[in-house]
């Protein structure tokens, strides 16, 4: 472990809260594509500086994660043991994950697989449920800046962690059950403040640990149980599974992923959501996850050069 000169993450950041401490070393994991990951639509409380290096809240702490040089480096603020803050990142990130084997399923493809092979890996990251849940709820019919506001209007209901205006931990399911449809209407989520309220009731009746134990559960049986929840439909499911509860079979389809799939395979116009997400399945196997990533940046950047 060695640790780093934090200067490339903090420069052009926010400051430190008072009296934190402020900690860094490198992780052992090959660098990724940091905007794609982090603020390309799998999660939506991080903060990017001039430099390019990231900032946000993983659990009950606040992070930077860079790039330097070789390596991916990061801090943290508060308390922890260099050990434990490690695996809690490495965790976040995956990084068990074989990124040759990632390389060697999805560099043949068509329109991203070059990209696959020959840079920086976007990575599919292991959020908490809970807040994943809430995140993709909040992201029907909106887009990245204005989910990340919704988000970050939520956290406010949590406990102050930094001096940032988003330093918060994110509040817990009966903070949001209490706080009920008329208080998440207020803080700016709209209709999406009814569905938020239902779901996170019905969890306050699921007991603990039982939404994170959904991680031990089949593909099919943790997305049925997920769609009993108020808001969550069969994509809201499916990004809920690829990003925080090990599915990596899931294949979230909405219009951009429909229409990649439609353009770079050949399937059918007509074709189904439902249909796609099976394609992916047999395809892609256990990588579907990450093709999905990439093939909505595919879509968006074709969309928004065309």
């Amino acid at each position: 472990m060695v640790v780093w000169d934090a200067s490339l993450i903090l420069a052009g950041t926010s400051r430190i809260a008072s009296g934190s401490e402020l900690k860094s070393l490198r992780l052992a994991i090959e660098p990724f594509d940091l905007e794609q990951t982090l603020d390309g639509g799998q999660a939506f409380r991080w903060h990017r500086s001039e430099e390019g290096a990231f900032r946000g809240v993983i659990g009950t702490r606040v992070f930077g994660i860079g790039i330097d040089g070789l390596a991916v480096s990061m801090t943290w603020e508060g308390n922890g043991e260099s050990d434990e803050v490690e695996q809690e990142i490495n965790d976040y990130l995956q990084a068990e994950v074989d990124v040759g084997e990632v390389r060697r399923v999805l560099s043949s493809e068509p329109g991203f697989g070059e990209c696959v092979a020959e840079t920086p890996l976007i990575r599919v990251l292991r959020q908490d449920p809970w807040e994943c849940l809430v995140e993709f709820i909040c992201s029907q019919n909106s887009n990245i800046p204005r989910i990340k506001q919704m988000i970050g209007s939520v956290a406010r209901m949590g406990r102050r962690i930094g001096d940032d205006d988003w330093a918060y931990e994110f509040p817990t399911v009966e903070v949001v059950a209490d706080a009920g449809e008329d208080h998440l209407r207020s803080i700016g989520l709209g209709y999406r403040g009814k569905h938020l309220a239902l779901a996170a009731a019905a969890l306050v009746g699921w007991g603990d640990g039982e939404l994170t134990g959904l991680r031990e559960a089949s593909y099919y049986e943790a997305k049925d149980a997920l769609m009993v929840l108020q808001g969550v439909g069969p994509k809201v499911a499916d990004c809920i599974l690829a990003y925080s509860l090990d599915k990596g079979e899931a294949f979230p389809v909405d219009v951009h992923v429909r229409r990649a799939a439609i353009r770079l395979y050949g399937l059918d116009e007509n074709v189904k959501n439902e249909s796609v997400g099976e394609w992916a399945r047999d395809r892609f196997g256990k990588y579907a996850a990450w093709a999905q990533l990439y093939m909505f940046r595919d879509e968006i950047n074709r969309r928004s050069v065309g």
